[in-house]
C-alpha cells in the first residue's frame, strides 16, 4: 500500500511571528511557516534579523512585512502589529517565539533578584499575552478564526537556575489553556509548545561537535530549530483542526538524568553560565 502525502496548506493566511529572526527558532518558524504559503509578519528587537527574515520569506515568494519592536514596551509592540497588518492583511496565525534566559539571568533562588525575576516574566509571558490578546481581539470582531502557538519550555516544570523562566513558561502554559477555553468558540485555536534543549545561535554551542551530554536524551541528540517549526506548522494547520488547549513536548524523549554534580541542568552548554556556577 503506498504511502498517502497530506500536503499542509496555508495559501491566504497571515502569520505574525514574535520574535521571527536571530537564526534560532523564530526563523525556522517563519521559513517553514512561508514555505506552506502563509505570508510572514516578523517582529523582532533587532533590525538585521528583520531584513534577514524577510528575504528569506520573500525568497519563498511569499510577502513578508518586518517590523522592529522591544517587547517590553507594550504600546510599541502592538504599533508593530498594526504597521504589519496594513502591509499584509490582519493576522489569523499567532507564534510567540520571544523568551528565554541570557546568562546575566540566571540565578540560584536564595539570591535570585526580583529584578531579573520581573524581567523573564515580561519577555517570556506578559509580551505574549499582550500579542495574543491584540490579535484575537480583532479576529473575534471580525468573525474569523485563528490559531495560536506560544513557544514555552519544558522548564515549566521547575529547573535549577531557572526558577523564574520556569515559572514563567509554567504560566504561559495556564494562560494559553485559558485562551483556548474563552476563545474556542470564536473559532480560534491555542496551543503551547514546549522545547527541550535546543541548538540555537544562543546556545553558545556548535551544533556539529561531539555532545557528550546528548546521552541523558532518549533520542541522543539536541534538538534542532527545524525540529520546532515543523511542530509549530503541524498544530497552526487544518491537521491539528481538534487540538486546543495543550502543551506539546518536543524533546527528544524523556530525559534520563536533570543535574549534574554542579547542581546545573545537563543541558547546560554555554561556558558564560558554566562559569558562574561550577565553583
Amino acid at each position: 500500500m503506498s504511502a498517502v502525502s497530506v500536503p499542509i496548506d496555508l495559501s491566504g493566511r497571515v502569520a505574525l511571528v514574535v520574535g521571527g529572526g536571530g537564526g534560532g527558532i523564530g526563523t525556522a518558524v517563519c521559513r517553514r511557516l512561508a514555505t506552506a504559503g502563509a505570508d510572514v509578519l516578523a517582529v523582532s528587537a533587532v533590525a538585521d534579523h528583520v531584513g534577514a527574515t524577510v528575504a528569506d520569506v520573500e525568497s519563498t515568494g511569499r510577502r513578508a512585512s518586518g517590523q522592529v519592536a522591544d517587547v517590553a514596551d507594550f504600546d510599541a509592540l502592538r504599533a508593530a502589529i498594526d504597521a504589519g497588518a496594513a502591509d499584509l492583511g490582519w493576522p489569523d496565525l499567532v507564534v510567540n517565539v520571544v523568551g528565554g534566559a541570557t546568562p546575566d539571568h540566571w540565578h540560584r533562588l536564595r539570591d535570585f533578584p526580583i529584578e531579573s525575576f520581573d524581567h523573564l516574566m515580561t519577555t517570556n509571558l506578559r509580551y505574549a499575552f499582550i500579542a495574543c490578546q491584540h490579535v484575537a481581539d480583532r479576529l473575534i470582531t471580525d468573525g474569523r478564526p485563528g490559531a495560536i502557538v506560544n513557544i514555552s519550555s519544558i522548564a515549566s516544570r521547575g529547573q535549577p537556575l531557572l526558577s523564574a523562566y520556569g515559572a514563567a513558561k509554567a504560566g504561559l502554559d495556564s494562560l494559553t489553556r485559558s485562551m483556548a477555553m474563552e476563545w474556542g468558540r470564536h473559532g480560534i485555536r491555542a496551543n503551547t509548545l514546549a522545547p527541550g534543549t535546543i541548538n540555537t545561535p544562543r546556545s553558545g554551542r556548535d551544533p556539529d561537535e561531539v555532545d557528550p551530554l546528548a546521552v541523558n536524551i532518549a533520542l541522543q541528540r539536541r534538538g534542532k530549530p527545524d525540529d520546532i517549526a515543523d511542530v509549530t506548522l503541524f498544530l497552526l494547520s487544518d491537521l491539528a483542526s481538534y487540538v486546543s488547549g495543550q502543551t506539546i513536548d518536543v524533546d527528544g524523549g524523556p530525559s534520563r538524568a536533570g543535574i549534574d554534580e554542579h547542581d546545573l541542568p545537563i543541558f547546560v552548554t554555554n561556558e558564560a553560565i558554566r562559569r558562574r556556577f561550577e565553583s
